[in-house]
């Protein structure tokens, strides 16, 4: 019946209708013995079916059940991970199809007329942010009761990977996650939603600004001035533990040395892909994720002259790798007494107006520091429409502690902004309620 309600679709699609009489009149046709209208060809039937299985069970539904896999069995598998995995090759996806004919033990040409290439080549490899829908979608069709993510494994990858004291912020973060329990921390077929890791980023960020008191006090300009002053002198002079020359460990990882340490972590954060390092390794990426590609022997012989070529010119002209310290641009520099100063600290061109434009870039209006602060509270951002665009006001110091998450998490940073204030507005609201319920208690009579 699946077969017959396939070819009925599809000449659905394809059928003339005649007008006659001022009605119209369908073409019909008459079914053969073995199951298929006499009219089609064994051709046709099969792009029939290989048409209807790519729109029931897309190729890109492999990667889904892998993260769908990963987030049953608990591990810290982000979407960004199987999406980088299967671009890099290290995944068997865009070449998968070479290996099918082995892993089966038959030849399909001798059953079908069409080749693993034609059946199991995928097209292109879905974004992450898709491949989490997906997976939300095929565990709703199946009927499966998913678990929330695993926000203790995650949010501690992220914290090692932006090098913060794990043993002081996560237990923070745990008592948020266990608090508030947004509907985002599951998986959902819808989307448009935001990514679950972007709330897991958000808790975090959140426990980070109650822990350290990171609201508009202006720390990152203090850190901008004393660096600059300490670079006219003497390099390392009342600098911050984690920014001073020598490297050594601060003895209390304080909210300055918190930004230092997302400053310095947003700059080696690397979300470029193995392949486009060297011609070495796109040549060996497209000879694992591009296989089956058929070169004539003029082609082949084209491209290891070329490869001579190129190991030869870099044989005369190796590279001399020095250990700099980076600046805004990325660029090191190294100081006069053979001192690494960290430039982007103490640089002219790095101070408030870089800041400032990098922010408007991102869709960001600058706040100058709160001289006068009427409280010591949590102070809550707000989006404001400007010149008929949605402007996100925040300070420096909390811009820069969105942006090391944001590019972490490989997405926009007013899209972590929202998720922030989304999940600012839910505490608000638990706060709110249990207060309420506190001073009812106590109008209780005795």
């Amino acid at each position: 019946m699946c077969a017959r309600k396939v070819l009925i679709e599809d000449e659905a699609l394809h059928r003339p209708k005649l007008s006659a009489g001022g009605g119209e009149q369908e073409e019909k046709f008459k079914w053969a013995d073995e199951g298929l209208p006499r009219k089609y060809d064994r051709r046709r039937v099969q792009f029939v079916f290989l048409r209807s299985l790519r729109t029931t069970l897309p190729l890109y539904s492999t990667l889904s059940i892998c993260f769908l896999a990963c987030h049953i069995t608990r591990e810290a598998v982000l979407p960004t991970d199987i999406y980088r995995w299967a671009m890099e090759g290290k995944l068997p996806y865009m070449a998968a199809f070479t290996e099918v004919d082995e892993l089966l033990g038959i030849s399909l040409e001798q059953h079908c007329s069409l080749s693993a290439r034609q059946l199991f080549r995928p097209v292109r490899v879905i974004g992450a942010w898709q491949l989490e829908a997906a997976a939300g979608s095929i565990a709703r069709r199946i009927g499966l009761r998913l678990p929330s993510v695993n926000f203790y494994a995650i949010a501690q990858r992220y914290l090692n990977e932006l090098s913060l004291p794990v043993e002081r912020i996560l237990p923070h973060a745990c008592r948020i996650y266990e608090w508030a329990m947004p509907a985002e921390l599951w998986l959902s077929s819808n989307p448009a939603r935001v990514p679950s890791r972007v709330c897991v980023m958000a808790i975090l960020i959140v426990a980070l600004r109650v822990q350290y008191n990171i609201n508009g006090q202006g720390m990152w300009e203090e850190i901008f001035e004393a660096g600059r002053n300490a670079g006219r002198s003497d390099p390392g002079v009342n600098l911050p533990p984690s920014i001073k020359p020598d490297g050594g460990a601060s003895e209390e990882f304080g909210a300055r040395e918190l930004l230092c340490t997302l400053a310095d972590a947003y700059d080696k954060i690397d979300v470029a892909h193995d392949y486009s390092k060297d011609l070495h390794s796109y040549l060996q990426y497209c000879k694992d994720v591009f296989p089956g590609i058929a070169c004539s022997k003029e082609e082949n012989h084209l491209m290891e002259i070329f490869l001579d070529m190129y190991e030869g010119r870099e044989d005369e002209n190796p590279k001399v790798h020095i250990e700099e310290m980076r600046n805004t641009d990325g660029v090191n520099k190294r100081s006069r007494d053979g001192t690494c100063v960290g430039a982007r600290f103490f640089s002219a061109s790095s101070g408030i107006r870089s800041i400032k434009s990098e922010m408007e870039d991102h869709g960001f209006c600058y706040m100058p520091p709160r001289k006068c602060p009427r409280s010591d509270g949590y102070l809550y951002y707000r989006r404001k429409t400007i010149t008929g665009s949605l402007v996100c006001a925040g300070h420096a110091d909390y811009y820069l502690l969105i942006r090391s998450f944001a590019k972490l998490a490989e997405v926009d940073i007013r899209i972590m902004h929202t998720s922030v204030l989304k999940l600012e507005r839910r505490l608000a609201c638990i706060e709110g309620q249990i207060s309420i319920r506190l001073n009812a208690l106590q109008n209780l009579p005795s």
